[in-house]
C-alpha cells in the first residue's frame, strides 16, 4: 500500500524503536510490579515511578533517534514513536490494573 500510493507510514527506525521501547516497558513494569508486591499500600507510587522512568527514558531514546541518526522524515519518526509509546503504555497500565484488582479482592 505504501508503494502504490507513494505514502510512508513506517520510518526506517521503526523496528529498533519498537525493540527499545519494549525493553523500557518491561523494565518499568518490573519496577512497578516489585513495588506493588513489596508494599501494597505504596503500590500507586511504584506505578507512578515506573511510568515516570519509562517516560523519561523513552524521551531520551526519541531524542537520540531524532538527533543522533540521519532521519528522512522527522514528523513520521515522531508519529511512529508516539504510537508505539502509547500502545506499550496502554498494555502496561491494563496489566498493572489487573494485578491491583486481584490484590483488592
Amino acid at each position: 500500500m505504501q508503494q502504490s500510493l507513494d505514502l510512508r507510514f513506517l520510518d526506517s527506525t521503526f523496528v529498533p524503536l519498537c525493540i527499545l521501547l519494549y525493553l523500557v516497558t518491561v523494565f518499568a513494569y518490573a519496577v512497578s510490579y516489585l513495588g506493588i508486591h513489596s508494599n501494597p499500600e505504596l503500590g500507586v507510587y511504584a506505578i507512578l515511578g515506573g511510568v515516570m522512568i519509562k517516560m523519561l527514558v523513552s524521551l531520551g531514546i526519541f531524542m537520540v533517534f531524532l538527533y543522533g541518526f540521519k532521519v528522512d522524515n522527522k514528523v513520521l519518526l515522531g508519529l511512529n514513536f508516539f504510537c508505539i509509546y502509547l500502545l506499550m503504555s496502554c498494555f502496561e497500565v491494563i496489566i498493572l490494573l489487573r494485578n491491583l484488582r486481584r490484590k483488592i479482592k
